[in-house]
């Protein structure tokens, strides 16, 4: 093996990556997990939180069911403890977890018992484990108590153990992000003595459980079930382990299973078992659904929905596939996804004249290994009668069917004496192809039938009998019977093909539609407006865009083109779906209140919006129907993004010819002012020795005015990048009396103090730049302090780096423009006039030129301090080598 071979793997880095940031910025959860009740889950909990507030911790206890336990109560006490919601259904006053004040309190640590539990109507969210996953995404704690019934990959087990289906359940995507699952265990004989001794349920409630769920072989049961499954838990905490610590794994596997489900009421114990056996080999595992050439019924739609919905809220890939041969189907998309392994259920009853699901499979499949199982039927199959109710569609079929024959050998009767009975099969058979051109396979079969069956009694000698005298007879009939089967099914099912393909075109047409409404108008509202309409004519539903706002708020209403604006109760769910990233509304677990189903308009940088979608009647959304709304808010969502990006980049462009012009404006003007104040000065250093009371106001004025153009040609310089430093040996207190010196005037009625230590050695910078960085600041805070205010200027070398301080005594910054100081054409208010506001833009870029940085704050001693830092990339010599021989002391005029 080369040593190349045991370097982790970069994809596997990235992803582990990823998740410690996400885990870093979400809380923690600590599972309390139990075979059933009465093991002491709440008890233990309470314990370990008591023991978190004697270390400081902001534990608030949320919810907590005692059952009426005084031990358990106890615990309770002198803790803070939230008050429940009360919440009005049907007449009586319920009491809820309080979600939306646990997150506007935000303790550290807070308590919810029960997580399986299912909330009451009106509430957020459907069941109780959402609000801890809300919970966790804002960054609070929680512990929380659970039974192993209740998780749903161990339903089925469970329900073979006890006979009972629980109905409350938590998806086992929870346990995969909690950070600790604490098994509370309990031997069976110490549980049924806190049975017996009423510390579990009380009074009659005891003696049910006791001769039901609570006896010996069941709760002996659970509890290998719950150590065995807490086993697992700690093999993949000790896999992870190995993997961060880059340890190679014995065990380390890369299966990936598939288990092709549909509506059955047997799929959603596949799912839990394709879940239960990943969850053991730490693998991916796949849903694949093959949709047909039949329609499904309203019923087959719910269970299909049902199932794939359960296998996303486990955590499994859901796919959808279309094609006739089931088998091949899988086969195929199992070699696409290098698939290791194929789940299927083992058939109920042997066909002797065709192959099960099961065998075909196992035929085709190869490499691939496929694993049969016994799977459960649904609990609510187990409760419902086998026999189901005949559609009405269905006996409108066979009605015709049977008028059809009935009439066909009505008219054959009379015109058989005149063109022989084999016309007659001639037509029976025509008939039989027309009626599969319209009815659905059943029907046409039982028309096939009763058609041969009714030429042999009516039309072949012997008639009004089925007994046939001559082979030649014999033998039409068994062809007339073979071909109207054959021609009755082929032709059903390319009929049915056509149906599924009209279909799958009418939704690839609006889809495409949508895409080009939306994407190819040249006014964008009125091809978002198209987009929608084409949507609500193929939803028969109303639909309302919410669209974000520059700053990544929502406006207060909906987008123009929507046909239906939300209402105040709307707009909290979609401010829920915006902020969450997740469906929401009728139709989901959250928020199934509301009247629209909301969807998040995600693409894979960044939420453009939420989409809603407002059904004219009531009306299930199936698995189908949601595919497409996604596909629909997906396009929509790329629209806008794209139009997001070209205003942005319209912007960006507007702004740089804008700022490419401000600049050329800057720099023609500061060169055409510099002639005529070079001219200013001449004359008044020629006039110096003339008197004159103007004078000085003009030198003073012609000096301000320098100033000014300087700035501008260094900002000019500074924005085109043509900036070069030319670093050079210099000393600092040279480059304090060049800085003093620039300043000038304005520095005589103020006393300078210099702190500079007599060890301070030279540096390697540009001496100019720095000496302009200087005077700029100086100058600042000579105009803004009042006269005689003391300015104190101090350099030391902390760490090879350059520190550099400039502290006045005046009024000092006001309250938030520390940082604000430093953009362009930022004045302080009641500055005084005549200022342009870039000097300090000038000394900051100046002094980021050198490889440094400055910064300003207020003194805590009063006054204003700007600190500049020359990092350690510059080089330093000691005071005592002699200086370069070429060394030259530069100062700006």
């Amino acid at each position: 093996m080369n040593a190349d071979d045991t370097r982790p793997d970069p994809d596997a880095l990235l992803a582990q990556m990823r998740l410690e940031d996400v885990k870093s910025k979400s809380g923690k959860l600590h599972i309390f997990l139990g075979m059933c009740p009465g093991v002491g889950k709440t008890y233990a909990m309470l314990q370990t939180a008591r023991q978190r507030v004697k270390e400081g911790v902001d534990v608030l206890a949320g919810i907590i069911e005692t059952h009426g336990r005084s031990e358990t109560a106890a615990l309770l006490e002198g803790m803070r403890t939230l008050p429940r919601k009360k919440l009005e259904h049907r007449g009586f006053t319920l009491e809820e977890f309080d979600i939306d004040a646990v997150l506007a309190q935000k303790p550290q640590l807070v308590l919810v018992d029960e997580l399986a539990h299912t909330n009451a109507p009106g509430s957020r969210h459907a069941k109780r484990y959402q609000d801890v996953l809300e919970l966790i995404d804002a960054g609070i704690d929680v512990y929380t108590t659970l039974n192993v019934q209740h998780i749903e990959s161990q339903v089925d087990i469970v329900r073979q153990i006890s006979g009972v289906a629980m109905q409350e359940t938590v998806p086992d995507s929870i346990l995969d992000v909690a950070h600790e699952i604490q098994l509370i265990d309990l031997s069976v004989e110490k549980l049924l003595e806190r049975m017996a001794d009423g510390k579990v349920y009380l009074g009659e409630r005891a003696e049910q459980a006791v001769s039901g769920f609570f006896k010996e072989g069941n709760l002996t049961a659970l509890r290998e079930l719950a150590l065995r499954f807490t086993a697992e838990q700690v093999d993949r905490d000790l896999e992870d382990i190995r993997r961060a610590k880059r340890v190679s794994s014995p065990w380390k596997t890369n299966a990936r299973l598939m288990v092709g489900v549909g509506p059955s009421p047997y799929a959603e114990s596949l799912i839990r078992w394709t879940r239960r056996a990943a969850t053991r080999l730490n693998c991916p595992w796949i849903v694949v659904w093959v949709q047909g050439l039949t329609e499904l019924t309203s019923d087959e739609q719910q269970r299909l929905s049902n199932s794939l919905a359960l296998a996303r809220k486990l955590g499994g890939e859901v796919v959808s596939v279309t094609g006739e041969n089931i088998s091949e189907v899988l086969l195929r998309v199992a070699r696409e996804r290098n698939v290791t392994q194929i789940v299927v259920g083992k058939p109920d009853k042997p066909s002797l004249w065709r192959k099960s699901l099961a065998d075909r499979l196992i035929l085709g499949s190869g490499d691939i290994d496929v694993c049969v199982v016994r799977p459960l039927p649904s609990a609510e199959k187990s409760r419902r009668s086998t026999k189901e109710p005949v559609s009405a569609t269905l006996l409108g079929e066979v009605s015709w069917v049977l008028v059809a024959v009935f009439g066909i050998a009505s008219v054959c009767w009379g015109i058989v004496s005149y063109t022989g009975y084999m016309v007659v099969a001639l037509v029976f058979l025509i008939a039989v192809v027309l009626a599969a051109l319209r009815f659905s396979r059943g029907p046409v079969l039982l028309m096939a039938t009763l058609s041969a069956l009714c030429w042999n009694f009516f039309f072949i000698p012997p008639q009004f009998t089925f007994y046939i005298n001559k082979a030649e007879d014999w033998i039409m009939f068994g062809l007339f019977f073979i071909v109207a089967l054959s021609m009755g099914s082929l032709t059903s099912r390319l009929r049915l093909r056509e149906a599924a393909e009209r279909r799958r075109a009418r939704q690839t047409d609006a889809l495409l539609r949508v895409t080009q409404s939306a994407a190819l108008a040249a006014e964008p509202a009125k091809g978002l407006a198209e987009a929608l309409r084409t949507i609500n004519e193929l939803l028969q539903a109303d639909t309302a865009l919410v669209v974000r706002e520059n700053d990544r708020s929502l406006p207060p209403v909906a987008h123009p083109a929507s046909t239906f604006q939300p209402s105040a109760k709307e707009w909290g769910v979609v401010t829920w779906v915006y902020g969450n990233k997740q469906a929401a509304g009728r139709h989901t677990d959250t928020l199934p209140e509301s009247a629209a189903t909301w969807f998040p308009l995600q693409t894979a940088t960044s939420l453009i919006g939420v989409l809603g979608v407002l059904f004219h009647r009531e009306q299930r959304l199936d698995f189908a129907t949601w595919q497409m709304i996604e596909a629909f808010a997906l396009q929509l969502a790329l629209v806008l993004e794209k139009e997001h990006f070209i205003q942005a980049v319209s912007h960006a462009e507007m702004l740089a010819h804008s700022e490419k012009l401000h600049r050329t404006l800057l720099d023609s003007i500061s060169h055409e002012l510099k002639t005529p104040i070079a001219v200013i000065n001449a004359a008044v250093e020629g006039m110096s020795g003339t008197p004159g009371p103007y004078l000085d106001e003009i030198n003073t004025a012609s000096q301000r005015l320098q100033r000014v153009v300087d700035n501008l040609l260094h900002m000019t310089q500074l924005e085109s990048d043509v900036l070069q430093p030319r670093l050079d040996w210099c000393d600092v207190r040279d480059v304090i009396a060049a800085v003093r010196q620039a300043v000038g005037k304005p520095l005589e009625s103020h006393p300078v103090t210099l702190h500079l230590p007599d060890d301070l050695p030279l540096v390697k910078l540009d001496h100019a730049l720095l000496t302009q960085a200087l005077a700029n600041i100086l100058h600042n805070a000579a105009i803004y302090t009042p006269q005689g205010a003391e300015i104190e200027i101090s350099a030391a070398l902390v760490d090879q780096t350059l520190r550099l301080s400039l502290r006045d005594h005046g009024p000092g910054f006001p309250p938030g423009m520390e940082k604000s100081v430093f953009e362009k054409f930022c004045r302080a208010p009641g500055s005084p006039a005549g200022g342009t506001g870039l000097g300090l833009t000038i000394a900051r870029g100046f002094v980021q030129a050198l490889g440094g940085d400055i910064t300003a704050r207020n003194h805590p001693e009063g006054g204003a301090e700007f600190v500049i830092e020359v990092e350690r990339t510059s080089k330093f010599v000691p005071q005592d080598i002699p200086s370069p021989t070429n060394l030259e002391v530069r100062s700006t005029p």
